[in-house]
């Protein structure tokens, strides 16, 4: 079991000429859909995002949401508590943090034990999302020039040892690699695992 997406050689590259932030949304099935999550939206930031130095680069962030995007979109900057709650013991690993909630996205949590926080450049990351108490996404954050290195990519998600919707298929990996004779990239979560 996969979920994801591509974006074709050509389309990639247009993201060069952009100056401002772009951003789609992907509705998943909803029939049999046996994962959590309901819906994808993604974003390309051409400068990147604080903190400086750290995400100023050119990256993308893909956000797999559990929730819908009418409840996304009403996150308002006034939802600070609901941003700010705690999610239930073991649905967030040990060393990620809250650093805020952001309008329209939710609350985002880090590894503080990332390479990137640590004096290492900043390549790809891993990002959970929560808003009001719950888990609400996944994200993995990876930057255009690690993508263009045209090679294949898979890390394995920082495990959790409880979730928000039991019974449910979570993945354990997330990647990206370039299909040569599509000329395309190509990212996903993978290794569903029931849980």
């Amino acid at each position: 079991m996969e979920a994801g997406f591509t974006i074709p050689e050509t389309a990639f590259n247009s993201f060069d000429a952009l100056t401002a932030d772009v951003d789609w949304s992907l509705d998943f099935p909803t029939g049999d859909n046996e994962t959590p999550f309901v819906h994808m939206w993604a974003g390309y930031n051409p400068h990147g995002h604080e903190p400086l130095g750290i995400y100023d680069k050119p990256h993308f962030d893909f956000h797999f949401y559990m929730t819908s995007e009418a409840e996304r979109l009403a996150i308002t900057p006034a939802d600070t508590v609901a941003g700010a709650k705690p999610l239930p013991a073991g649905e967030m690993p040990a060393t990620y943090i809250n650093t805020g909630l952001v309008p329209a996205m939710g609350a985002h949590w880090i590894d503080v034990t990332a390479p990137e926080l640590n004096g290492q450049p900043f390549t790809e990351t891993f990002i959970f999302g929560s808003f009001d108490g719950k888990m609400t996404f996944y994200e993995p954050m990876i930057t255009k020039a690690f993508i263009e290195e045209k090679h294949n990519f898979e890390k394995a998600i920082p495990a959790v040892t409880a979730y928000r919707f039991p019974g449910k298929y979570y993945p354990t990996k997330f990647g990206f690699k370039h299909d040569h004779d599509a000329d395309a990239h190509h990212f996903y979560l993978t290794g569903f695992v029931k849980r």
